[in-house]
């Protein structure tokens, strides 16, 4: 089913800005990433005529700080904008200075358009909302129309931007192993299997396993009776913890939130003992666990991986960190490194207007539809003039229809600066 997102109703025409499902994700999210390609189609009903410049779909990102939280004046220079693509879906090119009596007549019907957009292999900072700062991604769809003071837009559609994060370069590794001392005579050996997972992998855990033993035996001998010793742990926790750092010129916040955290339902009393812990994140919203993030000089996201013991010293708990140590979520499986020329938006400051580091409107190849029909309306290059459509022109069939097809084609539309 296709995700569909509808404009505020003008008494005259309606928009559908629809996603096909093999772009969303479980929680019916459109989602892109660094050089990937998402298709969708453009429906507008028309309920009565009307002069028309042209109408055009706007592909734009934002990064913006709630100026008024951090105390500072919005800049006069727009610095929020990551990028603004367009593409002319109908009408007259942007080039082309035409007297309003003269513009095109959209007439009554229902129109369909293709719309095929790549993204530049650039890592921008994720979707993201917070109260403090918020990055988004959108398509609108926007109206010229005669005697229209300001265009007419449709609702935001969103588009959620998974970044591309490295989770462990390399299948083969070792496990993480960190001693820290419990008591005067014990000592909890901690071991992890990694200290890296990726945020797509559903239904995975975080296992754990801690030995207690007293540090002045070999492990060979652990187990030998005459070494057993009693003591009394209360709680025995694993969690991970999320922290935000939100930074814009001499505005800093630094929020920390435990997002999971087990307890062992039966701490050990006799060292020395060895306990397994799994640590579930599988009921964990991408909203809870976005991946971490570093490369950008406003917002970083970061993990850690902590154990922690409450030791009963007759009626007093005293606790103790075991680990404390940071865990990186990724986007790609294990073993997959990033592309080369993946580069961080932060590193293309001076090169923001170049092509190379905006997405791009790809020229849909027209396919003829189920009734063999050879009408359709195709997304033109915006250097040339439209050519006029007449829904009345087919008989007995208002939709122009255009199934989506193939995006290798890597004809530029149009890019708005």
């Amino acid at each position: 089913m296709m995700a569909t997102l509808m404009r505020t109703r003008h008494p005259d025409i309606d928009f559908n800005i629809m996603f096909y499902p093999q772009y969303q994700n479980d929680e019916g999210q459109v989602v892109c990433h660094p050089g990937s390609v998402f298709e969708g189609i453009v429906k507008i009903k028309v309920s009565a005529p009307m002069p028309v410049y042209h109408i055009k779909l706007v592909f734009k990102a934002s990064e913006r700080v709630n100026y008024d939280a951090m105390g500072w004046e919005k800049s006069k220079v727009n610095d929020d904008r990551l990028f603004a693509v367009r593409t002319i879906l109908w009408g007259l090119p942007s080039s082309l200075n035409v007297p309003m009596n003269e513009w095109p007549i959209l007439e009554i019907g229902d129109y369909s358009f293709p719309f095929v957009c790549q993204m530049p292999v650039i890592n921008f900072p994720p979707t993201f909302q917070h109260h403090l700062i918020a990055t988004a991604f959108q398509m609108i769809v926007s109206v010229n129309k005669a005697g229209e003071t300001t265009p007419i837009l449709s609702k935001p559609a969103p588009v959620y931007f998974q970044p591309i994060v490295e989770t462990i370069p390399v299948k083969s590794h070792h496990a993480f192993v960190e001693e820290s001392r419990l008591m005067n005579h014990i000592t909890a050996k901690i071991s992890v299997p990694r200290l890296a997972y990726s945020i797509l992998d559903k239904n995975q855990y975080i296992p754990v396993t801690i030995h207690f033993h007293h540090p002045d035996f070999p492990s060979s001998n652990t187990h030998s009776t005459e070494e057993q010793q009693h003591f009394s742990i209360s709680q025995l926790r694993i969690y991970i913890k999320r922290y935000y750092s939100i930074n814009y010129k001499t505005f800093s916040r630094n929020e920390a939130t435990m997002i999971a955290h087990y307890d062992h339902p039966k701490p050990p009393s006799v060292c020395p003992s060895t306990v397994t812990m799994k640590l579930d994140l599988s009921d964990l919203q991408l909203s809870e666990l976005p991946a971490t993030l570093t490369y950008s000089p406003r917002l970083k996201i970061e993990y850690k991986l902590v154990v922690t013991a409450k030791i009963r010293h007759g009626p007093i708990h005293v606790k103790k960190k075991l680990l404390d140590v940071p865990i990186t979520f990724g986007t790609l499986p294990a073993g997959t490194r990033a592309p080369r020329q993946l580069e961080p938006y932060s590193a293309i400051v001076e090169n923001r207007s170049s092509l190379q580091s905006k997405p791009q409107f790809l020229r849909p190849e027209p396919t003829r539809s189920s009734q063999g029909e050879d009408e359709f309306l195709p997304v033109y290059d915006s250097e040339g003039i439209p050519p006029a459509y007449n829904p009345n022109e087919v008989a007995g069939h208002d939709e122009r229809f255009i199934s989506p097809v193939s995006s290798t084609n890597s004809l530029q539309i149009q890019i708005a600066s």
